[in-house]
């Protein structure tokens, strides 16, 4: 502590199913770290770890775990087929699922076992979050697991909580770490990728399965919107414009693939029906327009 200069911080860690699988020796390291580090003759005002297992000796050995995934033999959330199907109501289904699916403890001597009660304890008194980027390969717009763990974390928090975390991405890619906010990052990722003319062309030289990249990230974008609320309106305007009411681009996306083209009004109907973006009316009632167009090319080639 005195090299410190300040409190021992609890840290609540979120295990991935791969990292579970294949070096299980991790998870049992940061086990053991909190162990000793509760074990400590400190007081409890300046060493959170010790002070927070105290409160949760109630749930006996799993009071001291501070490592949650998946259940073993499961990668994901339920929270992903949600969004895709957009069959949640309310932002907190999405809390639910993501606890639901994350809630079992992992330790030295601990496997896979429910204990949604002291993680949720834990997630109540979380006050920021983190994720590292470490990849050139995909920005935080790029996946669906970014809001389904990221987001999901989050919206968790957020629901326990009554007040959203602090929401941190440490950007890895470069020799210097680069901190920043998830709004940040969601724009960078939104501006070089989703949005860049030179990506938006190399996609389509895929043809079908380029076009349903490009629809994904829509529902990316909308699951970051109800996960972390860190989508701005202007994103949105701008993805309606470069593909919808940009009549030759949205010409080619519906002649390579009508089926993801029409999901790429979906999502942007849905936004503004969510209230994620503010849609300008003259702009809602084209992606309407658009929307029944696809809907009724749709039903003479189902018809033919």
């Amino acid at each position: 502590l005195k090299d410190l200069k300040r409190p021992r911080i609890d840290v609540t860690v979120r295990l991935s199913g791969i990292l579970r699988d294949t070096l299980p020796h991790i998870y049992e390291l940061i086990d053991d770290a909190v162990g000793q580090i509760a074990g400590l003759d400190e007081p409890e005002e300046m060493n959170f770890v010790k002070k927070h297992m105290r409160e949760l000796e109630e749930f006996g050995e799993l009071g001291r775990i501070r490592i949650f995934g998946p259940v073993a033999t499961e990668y994901g959330t339920r929270m992903i087929q949600l969004v895709e199907d957009s069959v949640w109501s309310d932002e907190s289904d999405l809390a639910e699922a993501y606890m639901a699916s994350m809630c079992y403890a992992y330790g030295k001597g601990v496997y896979s076992k429910e204990a949604r009660d002291v993680f949720e304890r834990l997630l109540g008194k979380i006050e920021l979050i983190s994720q590292v980027r470490c990849s050139h390969d995909y920005e935080i717009t790029d996946l669906d697991h970014y809001y389904e763990f990221f987001g999901g974390l989050a919206k968790s928090v957020e629901v326990l909580k009554g007040e959203k975390p602090e929401m941190l991405i440490a950007d890895s890619t470069k020799e210097v770490v680069k901190v920043e906010s998830v709004k940040e990052s969601i724009e960078r990722g939104t501006v070089t990728r989703t949005l860049n003319p030179k990506w938006i062309e190399e996609m389509l030289k895929h043809g079908f399965l380029g076009v349903q990249k490009i629809a994904d990230r829509l529902e990316y974008l909308l699951g970051l919107s109800a996960t972390t609320g860190a989508v701005d309106n202007w994103i949105w305007d701008r993805i309606a414009e470069r593909f919808v009411l940009d009549e030759k681009l949205f010409e080619r996306l519906k002649n390579l693939n009508i089926y993801a083209t029409k999901e790429i009004v979906e999502k942007l109907i849905e936004a503004n029906r969510r209230v994620y973006w503010k849609a300008d009316e003259n702009v809602l009632e084209k992606l309407e327009e658009k929307y029944l167009e696809l809907e009724g090319l749709l039903e003479e080639d189902v018809e033919l």
